[in-house]
């Protein structure tokens, strides 16, 4: 790449926060034929988005698909390009990494548009390589950088909920009183939310593998080929971590059962051990007249004798049926 783009050229975010639907344009040359290749990227969110990708004759059919407010990851071809939806995690100040950031792309052989809902740490480094000199060749060696960054991303949130996930291993080993004081709902809610999208993200790679030819280097085929099965693994590894979470969460409901039934079974006996002296000092509460002993005042000490020793006869019957 020898002539990367000129400060002038590459808008910054900065600028786009001021309402700029585009947020650079890369120009450069590839070594192999000296023709001139662009990189165009745009926020969705800014006003005029629409007129500026019309403005760079995109057939409308490709704006459509650029600007859907809904997505999942997905890959076809589409007016002669190669159009491409992917998600990145979510690494924006004050926001969950789960909440996946869509990147829309569409490829042309010497063109790729790139469209974002919110700021993408894959793109930046890629824009920081080329504005650096970096030689990246063609546009398809652009797509392909953005894609393994995004990918090594992920890889690096998913070693975060496997180690989150470890630690909550770890303090629930043994310990049941710890167990039921932790909240896995906010780990099983990650790990579910990443997996929504790393399961489609696969197929996208993979269809793309299966348009690329033609279009694709046989290098570059065998490079998305890796990151398909890099993302099936993680899409592996994120379906046993949310077993490890279900398992977890299982462990901590039959803890708090076994917590439950312990005190329910604890006020059990103590009502059952009082229930004979509750009956005597029922019956001898009574307001009517015929009750014995009112007149002989050894009376208290009768009955309060009589009800320790049927507590007590409870008590043993308690232990030899090993109730206790």
């Amino acid at each position: 790449m020898s002539e990367p783009a000129t400060s002038p050229r590459a808008r910054s975010d900065v600028e786009a926060s001021s309402g700029e639907a585009c947020l650079f344009n890369l120009t450069w040359k590839s070594h192999e034929d000296e023709l001139t290749n662009t990189w165009q990227h745009y926020d969705m969110s800014a006003q005029g988005v629409i007129s500026a990708l019309e403005d760079q004759d995109l057939p409308k059919a490709v704006i459509r698909y650029l600007t859907r407010a809904e997505t999942r990851p997905a890959a076809r071809v589409l007016s002669g390009g190669v159009a491409l939806v992917l998600r990145g995690i979510n690494f924006n100040e004050s926001q969950d990494p789960v909440d996946m950031v869509s990147l829309r792309c569409f490829l042309e052989p010497n063109r790729l548009v790139t469209v974002r809902s919110r700021w993408l740490a894959s793109v930046q480094e890629t824009r920081k390589q080329i504005e650096e000199g970096e030689s990246l060749g063609r546009p398809t060696d652009v797509l392909l950088a953005i894609v393994e960054k995004l990918t090594a991303k992920i890889s690096r949130h998913i070693e975060t909920l496997d180690s989150a996930l470890g630690a909550f291993e770890v303090r629930a080993e043994g310990a049941t009183r710890e167990l039921a004081k932790v909240d896995f709902s906010g780990l099983r809610r990650q790990i579910a939310s990443v997996y929504r999208f790393i399961a489609p993200q696969r197929s996208a790679l993979t269809t793309l593998v299966q348009i690329g030819e033609g279009r694709f280097s046989e290098d570059q085929l065998e490079r998305i080929i890796e990151l398909e099965d890099l993302t099936q693994r993680y899409a592996e590894d994120l379906e046993l971590h949310r077993e490890r979470a279900s398992s977890l969460l299982e462990a901590q409901l039959n803890t708090l059962q076994a917590e439950q039934n312990r005190r329910s079974y604890a006020l059990s006996l103590v009502a059952g051990l009082f229930l004979p002296a509750t009956f005597v000092t029922g019956l001898f509460g009574m307001n009517v007249a015929g009750l014995p002993g009112t007149e002989n005042p050894s009376s208290f000490l009768i009955v309060a004798g009589a009800m320790v020793v049927i507590s007590g006869a409870v008590y043993a019957a308690l232990k030899l049926n090993k109730w206790l």
